[in-house]
């Protein structure tokens, strides 16, 4: 870790900046300059071609791994520009934000290696694990509110009271400056790229990207991806986009970008230089999730996986194209990922659910599991139940999840059963 100081000329550059005048004074040259802030404080995250991707949009499609940057997300990147252009005395008075998610985590590791005193409000229901990860960084976490309103409402609060920086997680110039980073360091190693596809919240990443790719590649294609349940931006630049019928729900696997409105600055960016905006059903984002495990060994949360979501969504759009996308992060709450993981095998027939009544033998289930495994099946899951009194006190019933490769192999495994001589049925496929 380098020494961190805020005299650094750029950082001036980005005083007073509105969305009237950040297109000319936020530049390709300043995102540079924010790079070799970076580099030796973040990592150099890999940029790597997906054979199973490129297969799929019949091109080619890379990833680039935002989920190994320092604590599992690119926010990072922003974050460290944002306090590297603190004054002395504003750290010592110390930071507030309001995150429930990878904001809070970047803002606490930071503050903590540059001795900053850091104050995260979290809404009540943020999950155990992120209060508990932001906590190891040292920061001070108080649960307030019902949502990120009523907890940002509190955080400004506190902010005025205490005479705290607020630290925001997108709508900021220094932000921007330093998730714009990553557009530099894709077009580096890839400069031959067709098309950018970038996720859209608060738009802090995606405006970023956009200066600092439009400036080395003009004919770069930049699009925009966005669930369809938190679709802002696409409902604000392009409409044309949405759904026909779009779904308005609380919840949704991509929730780092589920941000009611994008920040006035990015929105500023967005408008001249995004391309396309592209909306992609919730589920592909959880098929997406899984895909990313399955084939590449990749562990992202919904916002991190929606880049690949939109490409399996919308594979012609990209036939023939060199198309770069972000892995944003990893950080998947463990019960969300095992229920996705659980989703898309039951989704895909991978998971068959059946009755078997047998003798009550001490053999049964060895011969169970030889059958099973002898058609290719997966013990998942076995239950026995002895104690009911509609069968003979001999017989048993036998509950198994079995896992198969798809819906047809699930009716073979059962039919092997059959065969062999058990009183089988399917509960579900």
């Amino acid at each position: 870790m380098t020494s961190h100081t805020s005299s650094v000329s750029f950082l001036e550059n980005l005083t007073d900046i509105t969305p009237q005048n950040i297109l000319t004074r936020l530049t390709k040259e300043v995102i540079c300059e924010a790079s070799f802030c970076l580099k030796n404080v973040t990592h150099h995250t890999p940029l790597l071609e997906m054979p199973w991707l490129s297969h799929k949009i019949k091109g080619n499609a890379f990833l680039k791994l935002e989920n190994m940057q320092n604590t599992g997300s690119f926010k990072t990147r922003g974050i460290y520009i944002k306090l590297l252009s603190l004054s002395e005395e504003e750290k010592q008075r110390g930071i507030i934000t309001m995150s429930a998610g990878n904001h809070a985590l970047g803002v606490a590791y930071y503050a903590q290696k540059m001795g900053i005193k850091a104050t995260i409000i979290m809404p009540d229901n943020t999950s155990i694990t992120m209060v508990e990860n932001a906590r190891h960084y040292g920061a001070s976490v108080i649960l307030q509110g019902k949502n990120m309103v009523e907890a940002k409402d509190f955080a400004l609060q506190l902010m005025k009271k205490h005479k705290y920086t607020f630290i925001h997680p997108f709508n900021d110039p220094y932000i921007i400056a330093g998730q714009g980073t990553i557009g530099l360091e894709m077009l580096t190693e890839v400069p031959d790229l067709d098309v950018l596809l970038v996720p859209i919240g608060g738009g802090g990443l995606a405006a970023g990207i956009c200066i600092a790719a439009k400036a080395i590649n003009p004919n770069l294609h930049i699009i925009g991806v966005q669930s369809e349940y938190c679709a802002a931006t696409a409902e604000i630049l392009f409409p044309n986009t949405l759904p026909s019928d779009p779904c308005y729900v609380s919840q949704t696997l991509a929730e780092g970008i589920a941000v009611q409105f994008p920040g006035e600055l990015n929105l500023a960016i967005l408008a001249e230089h995004l391309d396309d905006c592209l909306v992609v059903p919730e589920k592909y984002i959880q098929s997406a999730i899984e895909s990313l495990i399955s084939y590449s060994k990749i562990v992202a949360e919904g916002a991190g996986a929606i880049g690949t979501a939109g490409l399996m969504y919308a594979p012609d759009m990209f036939h023939n194209k060199r198309v770069g996308a972000i892995v944003t992060g990893g950080n998947i709450d463990p019960r969300t990922l095992s229920s996705v993981l659980s989703h898309s095998s039951k989704d895909h027939g991978c998971l068959m659910r059946c009755q078997i009544e047998t003798d009550d033998s001490p053999t049964t289930l060895g011969q169970l599991s030889h059958i099973i495994g002898k058609a290719g099946g997966q013990i998942f899951e076995l239950s026995q139940k002895k104690s009911i009194s509609k069968i003979p006190a001999r017989m048993t019933f036998i509950k198994a999840v079995i896992e198969t490769r798809n819906s047809q192999h699930a009716r073979d495994v059962f039919q092997a059963l059959v065969t062999n001589g058990f009183a089988a049925q399917i509960l579900e496929v």
